[in-house]
């Protein structure tokens, strides 16, 4: 071999030694604190916030699921005008590096959500690790408040409100829907949680915090300008086909009924009249009848269609008094915004600059519903 080829030869592993010198610039991961929920409230000094952060401890996790004695979470806050400031506040109390990679919930108390949350979402948008599919609710009080509720079937506080909004039980609003609806002049609406106590068997009839779902917060350029009560953010859910299934309860003249609708769709169209932009939304859904007073026969076909006439109409009066809630204060919270670009996108251009006005003053919005009762029951004879 020639002293040229051995050369090469020994250049080559060389080189292959300095390819695999590892990784000096990261940080090992049992060094890191991986936060699963953010909590921002309004600080008690003017221009301050107050950070809270959820964290796992992987320390207190005991093994095979049993108890170790101790909560396997901890909750760290830190008031600063900035969250920058009050990140780093709590940063230099950690042993363990933050890291954002795992955060999936982003709770603003009422008070915050008020005064506006743009520089949450600044902060959030220049942090590479976190998220946009985070889900973000809004906590009736303080949203500290809600990092300590009771996890009964769940490890942490944070898992709770995660499967809060994966379970389609209410909206599911995300950092990346606040984003959007942002840049397009729309608005949005978000859950809402209730903070209580209650005494709970599975906690040896102790008076434990309780986290509740209802309602929703309506927003406008960042800032929360009005509420939606429970009904009205569940047909908003509907019509944004974030729901899986809801119970409904009725009276027609004849009859008191209560069903559980399943099997959800919506479908929003707009079209042009007389130069304006009309909206369409139709709901969709099947049902099952869980009680009837009094007795239903199977064969009494005008009383099943005097029951879902009279669902329909209740469902159409919430999702229009919902999407009214938001009209009167210009707030797009059905973004049908989107509809209106894709549909007629020249139309929009013009509308778009001014699209809070027009929502407020000449928004134009037609809404029915068409439930289908598949289950009636049989009647029993003694």
């Amino acid at each position: 071999m020639s002293a040229r080829n051995m050369c090469v030869k020994s250049g080559l592993v060389l080189l292959c030694f300095f390819l695999c010198t590892g990784c000096w610039s990261k940080v090992e991961i049992n060094e890191r604190t991986f936060i699963t929920a953010m909590y921002v409230d309004k600080g008690e000094k003017p221009g301050n916030i107050e950070l809270t952060l959820s964290m796992p401890l992987p320390n207190r996790l005991a093994p095979q699921g049993g108890k170790s004695g101790k909560e396997p979470y901890a909750v760290v806050s830190a008031t600063a005008p900035t969250i920058a400031d009050a990140l780093e506040r709590i940063q230099t109390d950690l042993t363990r590096k933050i890291s954002w990679g795992h955060t999936r919930v982003v709770v603003f108390g009422e008070e915050y959500a008020k005064d506006g949350i743009e520089d949450t979402l600044a902060w959030i948008s220049r942090e590479p690790l976190f998220h946009l599919s985070s889900y973000v609710m809004v906590a009736k009080g303080k949203a500290k408040d809600v990092s300590d509720l009771t996890p009964v079937f769940e490890e942490t506080p944070s898992d709770v409100l995660r499967e809060f909004s994966t379970k389609e039980t209410l909206l599911k609003t995300q950092v990346l829907n606040i984003y959007t609806a942002d840049k397009m002049n729309q608005g949005f609406a978000s859950s809402m949680l209730i903070p209580g106590k209650r005494n709970m068997v599975s906690e040896g009839g102790d008076l434990k915090k309780w986290v509740s779902q209802s309602g929703a917060a309506v927003f406008k350029q960042m800032k929360m300008v009005d509420s939606l009560s429970d009904e009205e953010a569940r047909a908003i859910a509907w019509a944004e086909r974030n729901l899986d299934y809801m119970t409904l309860s009725i009276r027609t003249k004849k009859e008191k009924a209560s069903m559980t609708l399943y099997d959800m769709h919506s479908d929003i169209h707009v079209r042009m009249e007389h130069g304006d932009p009309v909206f369409d939304i139709k709901l969709t859904g099947k049902a099952e009848l869980n009680s009837v007073i009094p007795v239903l026969k199977a064969k009494d076909i005008v009383a099943v269609r005097d029951i879902e006439e009279a669902a329909g109409e209740k469902i159409s009066v919430q999702l229009t008094r919902a999407i009214n809630t938001g009209k009167h204060k210009g707030a797009d919270i059905l973004r049908l915004g989107y509809r209106l670009e894709w549909r007629y996108p020249k139309i929009w251009e013009e509308l778009r600059p001014k699209w809070i006005d027009y929502v407020k003053s000449d928004l134009q919005f037609h809404v029915t519903t068409d439930i289908n009762i598949q289950f009636v029951g049989s009647e029993s004879s003694f």
